[in-house]
């Protein structure tokens, strides 16, 4: 009877210590958060970008990626106009963004060290928020195209959240 009082209770306190465990650190919880930001990240790159600037909607329409400079790096630009001829523009619109990046499939945190501009025009000044926080994405360079999406925000009215695919030009 005392075998079978101790089996009994020692039972019971091993699946009290098995029942204790930190959420945290939990193989379920750990997955559901992955699969959380996963589906985060889907959700900004299944949009067409778009978002504000300097208080106005904008909508991606067109943009380029220029070839690496002596540095190795591109310039990443994004409008809110149909722009013929990306690669070589007669025009540039009236909000532009740009982005400075290394060309090649990446995901950049903005900071002090990385950051975009959102540059807005009236026809005699310009605008110039620097944008320092978000992400940008670039998911693939193929058949002369960038594929990516942004994640940006400066203040309320200055923000934008979406992909995008871009000319590469030569």
């Amino acid at each position: 009877m005392k075998l079978i009082l101790g089996i009994g209770f020692l039972m019971i306190a091993l699946v009290g210590c098995n029942g204790k465990s930190d959420d945290n650190d939990s193989p379920a919880k750990s997955s559901l958060k992955k699969q959380q930001t996963v589906e985060a990240t889907e959700a900004f790159e299944r949009q067409n970008l778009a978002g504000e600037i300097d208080g106005q909607a904008w909508t991606f329409i067109s943009g380029r990626v220029t070839p690496p400079n002596e540095k190795g790096l591109s310039y990443l630009t994004l409008w809110d106009a149909n722009i013929e001829n990306p690669c070589n523009p007669a025009q540039l619109g009236e909000r532009t963004v740009v982005a400075k990046i290394a060309l090649e499939p990446s995901r950049i945190e903005l900071g002090d060290e990385q950051r975009i501009t959102f540059t807005a025009y009236d026809g005699e000044t310009s605008r110039v928020k620097e944008v320092k926080e978000g992400v940008l994405k670039i998911s693939k360079i193929e058949n002369g195209q960038v594929y990516g999406a942004l994640r940006a925000s400066y203040n309320e009215t200055n923000y934008l959240v979406g992909a995008f695919e871009v000319e590469l030009c030569k």
